[in-house]
């Protein structure tokens, strides 16, 4: 097996809503880690292998995965670069986080693979690594980032992928998530409205949100926006959204849905089951737009 290393840059300096969980935190994803075929890790890593296979494979007309390059952008302890590199991806991982990293080359020992990882933020990743990428990870990294930052470390990723490079990614939580989510009395006045047609609930929805963020405007000064913005999920977004982001970053969209692959509250999912704006989770495939 090759060696596994863990590349140092100068100086790290995260943004401003980005958060080095420390290794207390990062330890304590090990057992998730090492329990992932079976607890609720095991959906969100099947759907990355599902999105890989139908819709990215494709596009390399049988080229063998040893060689194709996958990079996992916020990698942390380096789960999703150990799972495609058990497949036999050349798998790398990029986090600025060094103890996720540390961790990170343990378990690589541990489960005998052989994955590259960089402490560095992904726009110096190719001054890092010095090579191309032909797909992208982005998993649980959109809600970390601002609207700004998201479009500049998107368009830093597509800089350096190869012409057929794709992008995956999967966000949680979605922008009117706590509506249903958080509080259950948020939810109520919106129940009478459950049997309209998703557009139509949709209009709804962001209306009466629009009505709570001037009610905390009134008392506090602040929109919800504003109170979350430094929080680690500080921009839950949409689909819409997101493929307006994409777009102007150079991406073709091929695949964008949400889902809800999690049964929390399933008297809420059940309240409100003919209603898509109610879904947890955003996931996709974008490819990189030729020039």
């Amino acid at each position: 097996m090759k060696d596994v290393s863990v590349n140092m840059t100068a100086k790290i300096t995260p943004k401003e809503t980005s958060y080095a969980y420390g290794e207390a935190y990062q330890r304590q994803q090990v057992t998730k880690h090492r329990e992932r075929r079976t607890n609720h890790w095991q959906k969100r890593i099947a759907l990355a292998h599902r999105m890989v296979d139908e819709w990215v494979l494709p596009r390399f007309e049988g080229r063998p995965p040893s060689s194709i390059t996958v990079i996992d952008v916020g990698c942390s302890i380096g789960t999703m670069a150990i799972e495609f590199a058990l497949r036999g991806f050349r798998t790398r991982g990029v986090d600025f986080d060094g103890s996720a990293l540390v961790i990170a080359r343990e378990l690589c020992r541990e489960e005998q693979v052989a994955v590259e990882f960089y402490q560095c933020d992904v726009a110096d990743l190719q001054k890092t690594s010095g090579e191309m990428v032909d797909v992208a990870l982005c998993f649980d990294i959109f809600e970390h980032l601002h609207d700004d930052e998201l479009g500049a470390m998107l368009q830093a990723i597509r800089r350096q992928m190869n012409p057929q490079g794709s992008l995956v990614f999967y966000s949680f939580p979605l922008q009117f998530d706590y509506l249903f989510f958080s509080r259950d009395f948020l939810n109520w006045p919106l129940v009478p409205f459950r049997w309209l047609s998703p557009k139509r609930f949709q209009s709804i929805t962001r209306a009466y949100a629009s009505l709570l963020d001037a009610g905390l405007l009134l008392t506090t000064g602040q929109s919800y926006a504003e109170r979350i913005k430094k929080q680690a999920h500080c921009n839950p977004t949409t689909p819409a959204r997101l493929q307006n982001i994409l777009t102007r970053a150079g991406y073709d969209v091929a695949c964008l849905e949400t889902t809800d692959i999690y049964s929390f509250k399933p008297s809420v999912r059940k309240r409100f089951a003919r209603q898509p704006i109610v879904d947890r989770q955003v996931f996709g495939v974008a490819y990189k737009r030729a020039n």
